[in-house]
């Protein structure tokens, strides 16, 4: 007989689970046609166990900002674990690149971004995410130029952190115009690799 976990384990686990089946409704469907009923028989719960872990949709979608949004603050704090951030992310390009093509991520970020644009308390999620994730961006160049990061201005390092995430996102959105681009990627990488020498090279 296993331990059962602690309540707010369970919790947790269960909101997890609600993410992950509302996540992948609106994939299938939008935003708009992916009912609570179809989450909650995706996430294999009742809706009412789902309203008890979450107020309605929006909460729902704001939960998945807030978590990807985590996700990315966890991997930059990784890469400002290394000696040199600059050669990990040249090292790693080809699978930054092909995370960045997957058609099924685009289409649910486009879904939120889409609703952002119409919802101003999803807006305000996503802008807030947006924020702290640029922040840690412009940290992440200053550590990469180093000593070099000094004698720029403050607008040059936004700029470079902006332009970093452009790179990538501008993937993503191009991945539903371009469904087979992940296997453009041999050829992406060498471009890309010269793009970040310049953003990120003292």
């Amino acid at each position: 007989m296993t331990l059962s976990a602690n309540p707010s384990d369970r919790a947790l686990a269960r909101r997890q689970q609600v993410l992950d089946a509302a996540a992948e409704a609106f994939r299938r469907r939008g935003f708009h046609a992916a009912s609570m009923a179809e989450i909650a028989k995706t996430a294999g719960m009742s809706p009412g166990h789902i309203y008890n872990l979450f107020e309605n949709k929006d909460d729902i979608i704001a939960a998945i900002v807030e978590r990807d949004c985590v996700d990315l603050l966890g991997r930059i704090a990784e890469l400002q674990q290394e000696d040199d951030v600059l050669n990990k992310m040249l090292g790693e390009t080809e699978r930054a690149i092909d995370e960045s093509a997957q058609v099924a991520d685009a289409a649910l970020e486009l879904e939120v971004l889409a609703e952002a644009s119409r919802n101003p308390r999803l807006a305000a999620v996503v802008h807030q995410a947006e924020a702290l994730v640029n922040q840690k961006a412009q940290d992440l160049v200053r550590q990469s130029l180093g000593a070099a990061a000094d004698a720029l201005p403050a607008g040059e390092i936004q700029g470079r952190a902006l332009l970093l995430a452009a790179l990538f996102n501008g993937l993503t959105a191009l991945s539903v115009r371009q469904p087979a681009l992940s296997q453009q990627v041999p050829a992406m990488a060498p471009v890309m690799r010269r793009m970040l020498r310049v953003l990120l090279a003292p």
